[in-house]
């Protein structure tokens, strides 16, 4: 069956979709919230964003999207570079090797399973930073505090992602 350059450019725009979700919440959560305590806490969407994409559709989001993400996202946010690139296909790995395991289970343990990566990602960047930037550590408080909010806003977020996935992705 010969396609069409129009179902051609939908085939490719629906295969996009993940990136270009990431990349959205990537930017969303560099957006200053201007929330008094809360102004340098940057929540993890990116991960959120890479975790569920690799249980679910690992096949349209690769390692080299996960690596350009990542070292993007180190740019805007002033990260030594390669430190958020590092977390995010360390994460992607791990996901993708346990695939089938996180495929069948309730959302409850995808939701856990979520808590445990973000905090193992959370400390790896934590020292990655820490080591490399002049400033040296970021106060522990920050960490915890933008972790908590990742774990909180996980399963709206892996909703609108579900959403999306059952919307435009179905059939491809």
């Amino acid at each position: 069956m010969q396609l069409t350059s129009l179902q051609y450019m939908d085939g490719a725009a629906r295969r996009a979709v993940p990136f270009g979700l990431t990349l959205i919440l990537m930017l969303f959560a560099l957006t200053p919230t201007y929330v008094p305590g809360l102004s340098d806490v940057t929540p993890m969407l990116t991960l959120v964003s890479v975790y569920f994409w690799s249980i679910y559709r690992a096949d349209l989001l690769g390692y080299g999207a996960i690596f350009g993400i990542g070292v993007l996202e180190d740019l805007l946010m002033g990260t030594p570079l390669g430190s958020g690139a590092l977390v995010l296909l360390l994460c992607q790995r791990f996901v993708v090797h346990q695939q089938k395991f996180f495929y069948s289970k309730p959302f409850v343990v995808t939701w856990m399973a979520f808590a445990v990566i973000a905090l193992g990602a959370a400390l790896i960047r934590w020292l990655c930073v820490g080591l490399v930037a002049s400033s040296g550590f970021t106060p522990i408080g920050s960490l915890l505090t933008a972790y908590l909010i990742s774990v909180a806003i996980y399963p709206l977020v892996a909703w609108l992602l579900a959403k999306t996935q059952m919307k435009l992705l179905a059939d491809i």
